[in-house]
């Protein structure tokens, strides 16, 4: 440095406005000059992270769905279809005849009635409060013993306010038999 005094703008070397040395290459850098081999692992790292989530998401989704595509049959449909449906696991939806209630050790047995068809149920569990004969019950399981009885784990009463909305026709025609069968 020289002994001049320093004078205008800039005048102090050390301030923001001083003169650049230089020594110092403050040109942009290009990203290719940037990015090392560490940086391109780890984007992949991430890119391997996202796609085991989207997966997963996947798979869980599927089950989901799945699960949630139970079929539906009446008592006379599914007894119809006794062999193609096998041991699928489906609801049934019928009418409890009375005087076929009995409880067994882990649950009860009964008969279900839809039309001129009717099935043996072993239902395993307790059954709801509003259960009992000539109640339009949709039961949940599948058949056992070649078809000739319907192995259950779940009994719905007919009379849910949001099953009477999603199945308006098949209410209509459970109440239509219930009543059919309690004159004749």
């Amino acid at each position: 440095m020289s002994d001049a005094p320093l004078t205008g703008p800039h005048d102090d070397p050390e301030s923001s406005d001083a003169e650049t040395p230089e020594h110092f290459d403050l040109t942009p850098r290009t990203a290719a000059a940037t990015s090392s081999s560490k940086g391109s692992g780890k984007k992949w790292i991430a890119v391997a992270g996202v796609g085991v989530v989207v997966v997963a998401l996947a798979f869980v989704l599927f089950n989901g769905l799945q699960s949630a595509s139970t079929f539906f049959y009446n008592v006379d449909e599914a007894v119809a279809q006794t062999s193609t449906l096998d041991t699928t696991r489906f609801r049934m939806q019928g009418n409890v005849v009375a005087g076929s209630v009995t409880t067994t050790s882990d649950g009860v047995d009964f008969v279900i009635k839809y039309k001129d068809a009717q099935v043996p149920v072993h239902h395993v569990g307790d059954p709801p409060e509003m259960f009992g004969p000539k109640i339009p019950v949709v039961l949940e399981g599948a058949f056992a013993a070649n078809g000739k009885k319907f192995e259950s784990d779940e009994i719905m009463v007919r009379h849910d306010s949001t099953y009477d909305e999603k199945n308006e026709d098949r209410v209509r025609e459970a109440d239509q038999d219930a009543k059919q069968r309690a004159t004749g």
